[in-house]
């Protein structure tokens, strides 16, 4: 009897720590915040990073500040979960050149650069 119960406890351990793995792992696959540098030869005016199943921008994360020519930011999610780790994101330079790029995996990449074309 006591063998029986040792014995179904020792397999659903071994069934249980698959799971609890997978789920960490899971966990660890949330959106992360990343740098944007500016590589360009022209300064950002305005940084937009809006989650793509929207089809509107979310507001100007420069705000008053820019983003000049050999400069970073760090962009800060609030939400790090990983409902969503596709973002699109939009730069007004002041030449007045708009850049926009679609669908970045922010839950594998850690950076984004802007070159000159």
């Amino acid at each position: 009897m006591l063998n029986n119960i040792l014995r179904n406890t020792l397999i659903i351990s071994a069934l249980t720590i698959p799971v609890l793995a997978a789920t960490a792992q899971t966990a660890l696959a949330g959106k992360s915040n990343f740098r944007v540098y500016n590589d360009s030869s022209s300064t950002v005016r305005e940084l937009y990073v809006s989650d793509s199943r929207y089809d509107s921008w979310d507001n100007d994360i420069l705000g008053r500040d820019v983003l000049p020519s050999g400069s970073d930011i760090q962009v800060v999610f609030s939400d790090r979960s990983p409902r969503s780790c596709l973002y699109d994101i939009r730069a007004v330079f002041e030449d007045g050149q708009v850049l926009e790029d679609y669908q970045i995996n922010v839950c594998t990449n850690t950076e984004y650069t802007f070159y000159d074309r």
